[in-house]
């Protein structure tokens, strides 16, 4: 990370922190409020506005240009269309930087073979030089998904985004609702190891906290109660 992030809220006494050393986990215990707050960020991380304020040593930052969410994690693609476009992206810039004379042989041949079609056809044909990007969705380029577990599923997609994306810190809904600890500590090592951060959303108190955890915690009649600061 550039450096710690933190996120204020004008319903949150306690400041968010993201870093790379510890797991800042906010839970909601109150339905209403925890559906309005997942909305929000994710809204946020969209790039729209929003009632979170992202700070960097006190300067506004955009969450959406450094950041990301899975609100469902039972279903997220590593493929969607945000994904591949800043795959196709980075590899464009590949294929015009040090790939550029094979990308213009390859071009140069698929002239050569349409020209030579066109021979055989009875009218005038014409056609557009192809981009790189053109290639790789015609070829059907994507993101193996070859993982067995969720956990190394969440590791695939926080590597990508971080090569492709260069995100800073990533946000997960009710992820301690479906991994244990053992899991969950795979994924710490791992964000730390990157140096991203990780801010988890929960609806409940799943269990007690470990030692890499600090939470928020906002109750069903709205006090706010800090664990591990």
């Amino acid at each position: 990370m550039k450096g710690e992030i933190t996120i204020n809220h004008v319903h949150l006494e306690t400041p968010l922190v993201i870093n790379e050393q510890i797991t800042q986990l906010l839970i909601i215990e109150n339905p209403a409020e925890f559906y309005n707050v997942v909305c929000d960020l994710n809204n946020q991380l969209e790039g729209e506005n929003g009632a979170f304020v992202f700070l960097r040593e006190g300067q506004p930052i955009l969450p959406s240009t450094c950041g990301a969410m899975i609100t469902n994690i039972f279903n997220f693609d590593l493929n969607d269309k945000k994904i591949l476009n800043l795959l196709y992206k980075k590899m464009e810039s590949i294929a015009l930087g040090d790939c550029v004379s094979v990308f213009n042989e390859l071009n140069a041949k698929t002239f050569s073979f349409i020209t030579e079609l066109s021979y055989q056809i009875p009218f005038s044909l014409d056609y557009n030089e192809l981009q790189p990007s053109d290639y790789f969705k015609s070829a059907g380029v994507k993101l193996e998904k070859n993982y067995d577990s969720l956990e190394e599923k969440i590791v695939c997609y926080i590597n990508a985004l971080i090569e492709l994306k260069k995100c800073e810190f990533f946000i997960f809904v009710n992820l301690k609702s479906v991994l244990n600890d053992e899991k969950l500590a795979l994924i710490y090592s791992h964000c730390k190891k990157e140096q991203v951060g990780l801010l988890l959303l929960e609806s409940c108190k799943q269990r007690p906290l470990r030692n890499d955890e600090r939470a928020v915690i906002i109750t069903e009649d709205l006090c706010e109660i800090v664990e591990n600061y």
